[in-house]
Order: structure tokens, then C-alpha cells, then sequence
């Protein structure tokens, strides 16, 4: 039992990693039509709740029930410097921003006459009304924080600089998301969410050690760009138009994830350090 828990240790990231991937890759593999079977969608609606088995599951094996508890507790970590909370805009605001400054650029207006929110908003909800709606369900059914800022980034910043594990986990987290991509594959979309992914695991990874840890932010910024997302027309799949806007809001957040690794310290945050940080939000 010992030897069992010893190996689970000495592999605990790349164990906790593949079984995130085993607990979700065959829902959204079944959800793209490339597995002869379907799933219900309420099944799919919480697929991300398979970062959170994974992580709690691992954390557990390997640390045990105390820390196990202490990493869920990490959701109700709210008490932070009110300006964090802003950070939330970011993303959303770098969407808005390639919207329209496609379409300045384009010469044409921004063509909000389709957006995904239209796919998923009950009869009798306007756009409007939905959004706090969607905001809140996403809240509780995306577990993929627990998953890549919770488990994954810290085991990283162990052994490497905080910047370094934030661009590792952005790779394995964009590589995730790769079923969404294999029945309408596009290698120019594909090379962009590449990149919005990385760019997006740096501001998380500032985030989530500047917060000493918080998962509700983290979680809170990952569902606000979502929401933004399906409200504004920045999804290439609706309408191939809308990739100019998507490569704009990219490049946005590329200068803020270089912004952050120069001047926010995240660059500088050693391995040392960065185990402390881990400390200290446990």
C-alpha cells in the first residue's frame, strides 16, 4: 500500500492529468459526433465536474483528507483586495475591443444579429435577461479550475518558474479542448486558440498567486469571459467573419500575459517562492 502510495506521489501530475482527461474526453468526444454513442446533455452541461473528481481524488491518494478538504476551501476564498475582482474585466474587454475594432477595420458594423447565447437562451429570455443567468450556471458546472490552477499549476510550480508552469499548463489546457475542433478542424483557428489559451494561463496563474491561492477567482474570471463569449460575435464557428475579431482580442491578450510576465513578477516568481505561495493558500 505504501509502494502504491509512493508511485501515486512521485507521479501525481501526470496521473492527476490523464484522469482529468479520461473523466472528459469521452463525454465531449460523444458531444462531437466522433463516438457511436451519445450522452445526455445535462451530462455534458457538467462535464467540467471531472477536473474536480480528478484533483479531489488525486489530492487525496497522495496528501490525504485534510488537504483534500483544503484545496475545496479554496473556492470560498473571496476576502481580497477589491481590485482583483477588476481583473475579471479583462478578458470581456478584449473581446469587445477585437469586435469592434474588427469592424472598424473591416468597414462593415459588428453583426450581432447572431451570437451562440441564442442557441442555449430559454423562450421568454431576452439576451439581456440571460446573462446573469448563464453567468451563475457557468459558475457551478465549469470544474476546470480546480483542475488546471488548482492541481496542475502548483504541482508545475514546483519545479519550475511560475511563468514557465503557466505557459505548460496553457499547452495541456489547450490541447483539452482539441475534440471541440476535430469535426470542423481549421489550423488557422486552431493556432489562434492555442495562443488566447496560453496568453489566458498567465493571467490566470497571476491571478490565482496574487489571490494566495483563491479558486473562486479563477473561477469567477474563467466564467465571465465565457458569458462574454457567447454574447458577442467572436465565435468563428457561427460565421467565418468573426475570426478577424477573435485574432484582435488574441493579440490583446498576448500583450497583457507580456505585460503581466515583465511587470507583474510572474517571470521572477522563482521555485522557491512560488512553493511558498502554494503554502500559503493551503
Amino acid at each position: 500500500m505504501n509502494e502504491d502510495k509512493s508511485f501515486l506521489r512521485r507521479h501525481a501530475l501526470v496521473i492527476g492529468i490523464v484522469l482529468m482527461f479520461l473523466l472528459t474526453w469521452p463525454i465531449d468526444l460523444s458531444n462531437s459526433g466522433l463516438l457511436p454513442f451519445k450522452v445526455p446533455f445535462i451530462l455534458y452541461l457538467f462535464l467540467g465536474w471531472g477536473f474536480i473528481v480528478a484533483a479531489l481524488l488525486m489530492t487525496w491518494l497522495t496528501v490525504g483528507p485534510t488537504a483534500m478538504g483544503q484545496l475545496l476551501r479554496r473556492y470560498l476564498k473571496w476576502r481580497v483586495p477589491w481590485t482583483w475582482y477588476l481583473v475579471l474585466l479583462i478578458i470581456p474587454a478584449a473581446q469587445v475591443l477585437g469586435v469592434f475594432l474588427n469592424a472598424g477595420l473591416m468597414g462593415t458594423p459588428a453583426d450581432f444579429s447572431k451570437v451562440i447565447a441564442d442557441q442555449f437562451r430559454p423562450p421568454g429570455f431576452s439576451r439581456l435577461a440571460f446573462v446573469i443567468p448563464f453567468f451563475l450556471i457557468d459558475v457551478i458546472t465549469n470544474g476546470e479550475e480546480i483542475g488546471w490552477r488548482g492541481y496542475v499549476l502548483p504541482r508545475l510550480q514546483a519545479k519550475y518558474t511560475a511563468l514557465a508552469a503557466a505557459l505548460i499548463t496553457g499547452v495541456i489546457w489547450g490541447l483539452w479542448h482539441l475534440p471541440k475542433f476535430l469535426n470542423h478542424w481549421d489550423w488557422t483557428y486552431f493556432a489562434l486558440f492555442m495562443i488566447d489559451t496560453i496568453a489566458k494561463s498567465v493571467l490566470l496563474a497571476w491571478i490565482y498567486n496574487g489571490t494566495r491561492g483563491s479558486l473562486l477567482l479563477v473561477v469567477l474570471t474563467h466564467a465571465a469571459w465565457n458569458t462574454s463569449s457567447i454574447f458577442l460575435p467572436t465565435a468563428p464557428t457561427l460565421a467565418p467573419q468573426n475570426l478577424g475579431a477573435f485574432a484582435v482580442q488574441v493579440v490583446f491578450e498576448v500583450l497583457v500575459a507580456i505585460v503581466i510576465a515583465m511587470f507583474a513578477g510572474l517571470a521572477q516568481l522563482s521555485r522557491t517562492e512560488a512553493k511558498q505561495v502554494q503554502e500559503m493558500a493551503i
